[in-house]
């Protein structure tokens, strides 16, 4: 069965979608959308504060934190959640609504990680105010720089979250797919340091970083280390000329698992590497390793998941728990203290200049919203 229980207005909803495409905002870049979405529920009843995460990051823009007060007493207030930055930028975008399939005809991404999420919540939102139903506290949260590493919701400051549960819409399709974990991230910062001399007339007196850092990534394990556990060598940089034996390489390197003593493990080895191929030539390995976010893992009994289950069924939406190899929001929520999933809206061939979204999945995922808020009034924990 595959109903929508909320009748969303849908070439409003479109036209949202396309009004938050056609800005062009990259992470720091984000303060179109945010001004828009601001004016949006500010319109629509709620009140509008921002933090100073702009700021602390060299943005334009920082998080939104919109509030409105509920009408039923005792309800769990919730939030629900999106960001407002592109994976990359995306100046004169052109779109295409060809059968009920939004694309980009211009050659960037279309956008929709993470417009997807953010334009049904606003017609769900939207839908609310106009229908008058009761409704406990809601607020929604838009965050900034969340595909950099998650660094807008970094900076939130718990005091800001006036939620107990939280939706994050920040998944691909199908409908009713909700993820109950992420993992832990470690970000690897590698210069290696070798010395330089002429590649012609005296290479033999030179340590070639640059084939260190080589031997090194050969040796590392890397890709699909174990079901729950990855590592990847991002960037490498080095030299300075062709006639030059290079002096320093520099590498970004990461490593994620779902089980920390797992990441751990993978992070000491490629450190471990580093280290010992480049002390093989006589170079060295200096390393930086920086915690990206940490992993959190919700259980099917958990209230959340509870709340989220039971509005999807109520949409027809075929409910499923997921494990997910990447980060979101959600995991800086969760580390917070404020239990979280992720929920899956209209995203599809994200990161890639073939992305798109498909109108019938905006429409489903705002109406998932609605039905969330509606099992969440009459909810006891």
């Amino acid at each position: 069965m595959n109903t929508v229980s909320v009748p969303v207005n849908e070439p409003r909803l479109l036209e949202t979608f396309l009004a938050l495409l056609r800005f062009n905002t990259p992470s720091r870049h984000e303060k179109p959308a945010t001004d828009f979405c601001a004016d949006y529920l500010r319109n629509l009843g709620f009140t509008i504060t921002f933090d100073d995460a702009g700021e602390k990051v060299g943005g334009n823009a920082s998080n939104l934190f919109a509030f409105k007060a509920g009408t039923v007493v005792g309800a769990p207030p919730i939030f629900f959640s999106s960001h407002l930055d592109t994976v990359e930028a995306t100046p004169n975008i052109e779109i295409s609504v060809i059968d009920g399939v939004v694309r980009s005809v211009s050659d960037t991404i279309l956008g929709a990680d993470d417009t997807s999420g953010v334009a049904p919540i606003l017609e769900a939102m939207t839908f609310l105010a106009e229908s008058g139903e009761a409704h406990g506290d809601i607020q929604v949260i838009l965050t900034i720089c969340e595909e950099i590493g998650l660094v807008g919701a970094k900076q939130i400051d718990p005091a800001n979250i006036k939620a107990r549960y939280g939706f994050v819409l920040d998944g691909g399709p199908p409908m009713g797919g909700v993820t109950i974990t992420a993992p832990s991230q470690n970000n690897l910062r590698v210069r290696v340091v070798g010395k330089p001399s002429h590649a012609g007339g005296s290479p033999e007196l030179g340590i070639n970083a640059i084939a260190a850092a080589a031997s090194a990534i050969h040796f590392i394990k890397q890709g699909r280390i174990d079901p729950e556990t990855t590592a990847n060598i991002g960037t490498i940089q080095g030299g300075t000329a062709r006639n030059i034996v290079p002096a320093e390489a520099f590498i970004v390197a990461e490593a994620r698992s779902r089980d920390n003593e797992k990441l751990a493990k993978q992070t000491a080895h490629m450190v471990e590497i580093f280290e010992r191929e480049a002390t093989a030539i006589g170079a060295r390995a200096e390393i930086e390793v920086e915690e990206g976010y940490r992993t959190y893992r919700l259980n099917a009994d958990d209230p959340v998941i509870g709340i989220a289950q039971t509005a999807a069924k109520t949409c027809g939406y075929p409910f499923a728990l997921r494990e997910s190899g990447g980060g979101s929001d959600a995991n800086i929520f969760n580390a917070l203290g404020v239990p979280t999933c992720v929920l899956a809206c209209g995203m599809q061939a994200i990161h890639t200049h073939d992305e798109f979204c498909e109108v019938a999945d905006l429409v489903k995922s705002a109406a998932w919203v609605v039905e969330i808020v509606r099992v969440a009034r009459r909810f006891s924990s």
